[in-house]
Formats: C-alpha cells, sequence, structure tokens
C-alpha cells in the first residue's frame, strides 16, 4: 500500500495514512493486539524518519489511537448475553412456555433481583431462567451484532452499557430479557 501512495504523496504521507488505516482496521478487530503492534511500529517508523520541516508538518496527517471514537461509516457493534422470560404469545416462545407476561415480569425481576442482590453468576442465572433455548447452551451469549440487527429495545438496551454492565428488565418481542454487554 505505501508503495503505491509514494509517487502520489511523498514517502512520510504515504506511511501515514497507512498507519491511519491499520489504526482503523484495530478498531474493528476482535483481537486487536497484533494489529496494535503493527500499527505501533508502523507509527515509530513513521515518525524516526520524518524530519521536521515547515512543508512536513503542514500535510503530516494527525496521529490516531486505537482508542479514538469511531470513524464516520465505521460500524458499531456490541456483544451481549442475556436471559429471556417469555411468555406465552411472545416471539419464538418455546411451546411449553404457558405463563402470562405479568408472571414472566415477576420471574424476570426474580433472576434480576439473584443477579444484583446476592451476586449469583449470570450464567447460572441463564440456565436457571431463560427460555431462550438457542443461547442457554452458551451462557446466554448472543455474540456481536451491529445496532440494527437486534430489536430496536434491545439494542437500546445493549448500546446504552459499558461493557459488563447489566440491564434491569427490558421488554423485547421475545419475552422480559436482562441483557449483560460483553462488548
Amino acid at each position: 500500500m505505501i508503495a503505491s501512495l509514494r509517487p502520489r504523496f511523498g514517502s512520510l504521507a504515504a506511511r501515514a495514512i497507512a498507519t491511519l488505516a491499520l489504526t482503523a482496521s484495530i478498531a474493528a478487530c476482535d483481537d486487536p493486539a497484533p494489529l496494535a503492534t503493527a500499527a505501533a511500529t508502523a507509527a515509530t517508523s513513521t515518525m524516526a524518519s520524518a524530519a521536521p520541516t515547515a512543508s512536513s508538518a503542514a500535510t503530516a496527517a494527525p496521529s490516531v489511537s486505537a482508542s479514538a471514537a469511531r470513524a464516520p461509516g465505521e460500524r458499531d457493534i456490541a456483544g451481549a448475553q442475556h436471559i429471556v422470560v417469555a411468555w406465552k404469545g411472545a416471539d419464538r416462545a418455546p411451546k411449553a412456555v404457558t405463563r402470562t407476561k405479568p408472571d414472566a415480569r415477576k420471574r424476570a425481576e426474580e433472576a434480576l433481583a439473584k443477579l444484583k442482590d446476592k451476586g449469583e453468576p449470570f450464567e447460572k442465572l441463564v440456565k436457571e431462567y431463560s427460555d431462550d433455548e438457542a443461547s442457554r447452551p452458551a451462557a446466554g451469549a448472543v455474540g456481536n451484532f451491529e445496532r440494527n440487527a437486534m430489536p430496536e429495545a434491545f439494542a437500546n438496551a445493549t448500546f446504552a452499557l459499558e461493557v459488563g454492565g447489566v440491564t434491569g428488565v427490558v421488554e423485547t418481542p421475545a419475552g422480559y430479557s436482562i441483557i449483560k454487554r460483553t462488548r
């Protein structure tokens, strides 16, 4: 990439652009450690080879850290685990679920109380309370997703959390959910 940019922008600018592109890749990566090392190396070599002059200072790209805010157009991704307490008639509710919506709410609040007040592990409560047959074997994990891939209430609650945070009881089409953000 750098070689193709040199004739057009010069060596320093080409390295700076490559560093920015690599840094953007880090932000979207599940395991950014190898890319972060490469970005640090690229940034160091860019800075070491640059003799500051008036013209290079005016054209040098600003430095960007891996923890910088998302660039426009970059994907908004979160990961989550959840406990879903369904009621009869909720979307994808197992046929065995016969509880009413108010009963489902009480059951979800009971699970939340055990989590918050008694400190019981989230994974244990998934096994005990969740009606989501797809995520229960994976400790309630729904994986990583973009905001628009989930129902609005679920996505809004998840993206409002810090990583490791847990919601209260959230009503979704599938039932009452307790969501833990994992990414």
